[in-house]
């Protein structure tokens, strides 16, 4: 075994691959997700038992068994979710969903491509800052694209660009060769 192999430029050269794997993962620009799905309702549905607590201005919905959220082509599935919203504006401000495994999937483009993941918990809500709507798949994370696919601890989403911002190892993926094609 090389003495190389430990050396601290080799594993910042290791790290900016992985940097530079996780940024290679922006499709292109055709291919974000639909922005009509902000508009849509939120929907649900469960099999088991539901719950509903306010504290410190915070609406708070748990809902048991089968769960299954909608908005526009955004579908996610799992055992548990519970939904936070404001008692004040009664706007939606996260919804966390655990399962064995959680699912999501949504349709990036009109062209039907989409995007799916898995995790043992997801939380989505929308960054104030930047309005973008952000999924975080937590605990054996994985997400496919068309062109991608990543797997890994954890695994931060940003639907709107259709970009993995941040994901924590190990992780693993593959890259498609096909580049990115422009629309007219």
């Amino acid at each position: 075994m090389s003495q190389l192999a430990n050396t601290p430029s080799n594993a910042a050269l290791g790290l900016v691959s992985l940097l530079l794997g996780v940024a290679a993962l922006l499709i292109s620009p055709s291919a974000l997700s639909l922005a009509t799905d902000k508009d849509e309702k939120v929907t649900w549905e469960a099999a088991g038992n539901s719950t509903m607590t306010v504290e410190n201005g915070l609406r708070t919905l748990t809902l048991e068994e089968a769960v299954i959220v909608t908005q526009g082509s955004l579908r996610i599935t799992g055992d548990r979710a519970i939904f936070e919203y404001s008692v004040d504006s009664n706007e939606l401000s996260r919804i966390t969903v655990y399962g064995s495994p959680v699912g999501y999937s949504q349709q990036l483009s009109t062209d039907g491509e989409d995007v799916a993941g898995t995790s043992r918990e997801l939380r989505l809500y929308t960054d104030e800052s930047t309005t973008e709507s952000i999924i975080e798949l937590i605990g054996d994370a994985a997400i496919t694209s068309p062109d991608s696919t990543m797997n890994c601890a954890a695994i931060t989403y940003l639907v709107d660009l259709d970009l993995i911002r941040e994901a924590k190892g190990p992780c693993n993926g593959s890259l498609s060769n096909t580049p990115p094609q422009d629309t007219p």
